[in-house]
């Protein structure tokens, strides 16, 4: 396991979190949108997910049917949970977390991950499984990478179609599919991917490296990257979370470098250990699908209460995070690992057909024991990708 990167997964899902509170908390802040930064955790998810992809298939030889259903069986199960959960919410007339109008159609489409527009956004019945949307479609397009046996043809092979697709984005093409899939975030899997083929080619750093100066100067490289992007937004009088070639540009980079610098750390020996966040970083799928949904709950029980300003905030905060973070290791320990880990069983006793994955001859000397020892380092949960997700996609 990578220590570091699970304790990433939390904090991101925390940004997250951050960002939606901000809904519940405009009275007191100076604008808005001002916690809007916090929307940067998707960019960092997005970001893991390529990185994650990239290093636990290099050596697996894992066939593209098992692939996609180890993918469709991490994501799916607690999802549609949810999506369940919030129809039900939605016909009883309760009107969850900005659903004003519930149609049949909105469900089916939800669950199949087809991306439609609801409310002047384009969201499923989960408001911020929009993401997922993304995720599923990075899923079907790295299954066709698999079939590309050289790691550098397939690294090259991704930035090219990734690249691709966000400048076709460009052209004056309507439609909501297009509209959508061709958006420069997707450039951040990219990014991700080419983390992981940068961790498995270089070698662990050298004795006497600074490898937390480095790795600290590359933390505050990424916050002043946030910063510059909100100062530059709210100067511009645009809303605080980036949009188009400013996104990856921006959070992307900001993401990639803390990403980076967590992956620096862990290599030299330098872990960030935490039992609590740890924990949070398996649940951050659970978390991110619920924290909405507990915000919003609490927010209607904290209105029936003789608070206001900043102490309902406090409560809202509190209370939420709160029911999120147990909701999110209930879901993770009862219904996703057990999931899993039955799939698993059940893949492992199944014989599928195998991808070889070849070096090229300049990468054999460094990348074939790296790729050995990154497995090693990944045995514990190579698969967990997926994770929390942050706000809107508008609609054109």
């Amino acid at each position: 396991m990578l220590y570091n990167l699970q304790i990433l997964r939390a904090l991101a899902a925390y940004l997250v979190f951050l960002t939606h509170l901000g809904q519940y908390a405009g009275s007191i802040l100076p604008r808005p949108d001002f916690l809007a930064f916090g929307a940067a955790g998707v960019d960092v998810f997005f970001v893991l997910s390529g990185f994650i992809m990239f290093v636990s298939t290099s050596g697996r030889g894992e066939g593209v049917g098992a692939f996609l259903t180890r993918r469709v069986a991490r994501v799916v199960p607690v999802y549609w949970l949810v999506t369940g959960i919030i129809a039900l919410l939605a016909l009883a007339g309760l009107k969850p977390i900005g659903v004003m109008e519930f149609r049949l159609e909105y469900l089916i489409q939800s669950l199949l991950f087809v991306p439609f527009s609801r409310g002047g956004y384009i969201e499923p019945l989960v408001s911020v499984g929009w993401t997922l949307n993304y995720e599923m479609f990075f899923y079907a397009v790295f299954a066709g990478l698999l079939l590309v046996p050289v790691l550098a043809h397939r690294v090259i092979a991704a930035a090219g179609i990734f690249l691709v697709l966000a400048l076709l984005g460009l052209l004056p093409v309507s439609g909501l599919y297009w509209t959508f899939y061709t958006k420069p975030i997707v450039l951040e899997f990219a990014a991700g991917i080419g983390l992981g083929y940068a961790y498995l080619r270089l070698p662990a750093p050298a004795p006497g490296f600074p490898v937390r100066r480095v790795a600290g100067a590359a933390f505050v490289a990424a916050g002043l990257l946030v910063l510059a992007g909100q100062v530059t937004a709210y100067a511009l009088g645009v809303e605080g979370e980036l949009t188009g070639f400013a996104r990856p540009l921006v959070w992307g980079s900001a993401a990639s470098l803390v990403v980076g610098a967590m992956l620096l750390l862990e290599r030299s020996g330098v872990t960030l250990r935490s039992r609590w966040l740890l924990s949070q970083g398996n649940a951050s799928y659970s978390f991110y699908l619920v924290h909405n949904l507990m915000l919003h709950t609490t927010s209607k029980v904290v209105a029936l209460l003789p608070v206001t300003g900043a102490l309902r905030v406090g409560l809202i905060f509190l209370i939420a995070f709160t029911a999120a973070a147990l909701a999110g290791e209930v879901l993770f320990r009862r219904v996703e690992a057990p999931l899993n880990a039955a799939l698993r069983r059940r893949l492992d006793r199944r014989p599928s057909p195998r991808i070889r994955t070849r070096v090229l001859p300049a990468e054999a000397e460094t990348g074939s024991a790296q790729e050995s020892a990154s497995r090693h380092r990944l045995r514990a949960r190579p698969d967990r990708d997926t994770i929390g997700h942050g706000s809107r996609a508008l609609t054109p």
